[in-house]
C-alpha cells in the first residue's frame, strides 16, 4: 500500500474532516479524492457542479465536514478545477495541467474509481469495528 493510500485510508474512514484544518499534504489528498470522484463529464455549469458536489458529500466525500460551496472554492483555488471569468462554467483539469506538486497525487487518484474504493474501505473498516465490538461483548465478565 502506497503512502498516499495509507493517508487517504485513515482520512476516509473518519467523519468531520475539515479541509481548512488539514496540513497541505492531507488537504491536497482530500481534494485529489474529490477531483477523482468528479472525473466525468469534465465540464459543468455552476448549478450542475453544485448538485454533483452535494451528492458526493453525501456519499463518497462524506468524511469531509464542509459544504458544496466551500468544497467548490477549495477545488478552484487549489487548481483542481478551472472556472471561467464569470463563474458560470467549471472545467475539470487533467493531471498534467495541474501544478507540479499536485500532479503525483492526481495521477494516484486517477488510477482507480474513487467512489468504489472509498465505499469498499469504509465498509471493511465498519466490518472490522463490528467484529471487535462483538468479540469484546463475548468476553466473560471480569471478576473482582
Amino acid at each position: 500500500m502506497s503512502d498516499l493510500q495509507q493517508v487517504a485510508l485513515r482520512m476516509v474512514v473518519k467523519q468531520g474532516v475539515r479541509p481548512r484544518l488539514l496540513g497541505d499534504t492531507e488537504r491536497a489528498l482530500a481534494l485529489a479524492l474529490a477531483w477523482g470522484a468528479l472525473k466525468a463529464p469534465g465540464r459543468w455549469t455552476e448549478r450542475e457542479l453544485n448538485i454533483t458536489l452535494q451528492a458526493l458529500l453525501g456519499e463518497t466525500l462524506a468524511f469531509l465536514d464542509t459544504d458544496h460551496v466551500e468544497l467548490r472554492r477549495w477545488l478552484v483555488d487549489g487548481g483542481w478545477l478551472q472556472r471561467d471569468g464569470y463563474g458560470r462554467e467549471y472545467l475539470w483539469m487533467n493531471a498534467s495541467q495541474l501544478i507540479e506538486p499536485l500532479q503525483a497525487t492526481a495521477r494516484w487518484a486517477d488510477t482507480f474509481d474513487v467512489s468504489t474504493w472509498v465505499t469498499a474501505e469504509r465498509s471493511a473498516h465498519q466490518s472490522q469495528r463490528e467484529t471487535r465490538r462483538l468479540a469484546w461483548q463475548a468476553q466473560p465478565p471480569a471478576r473482582p
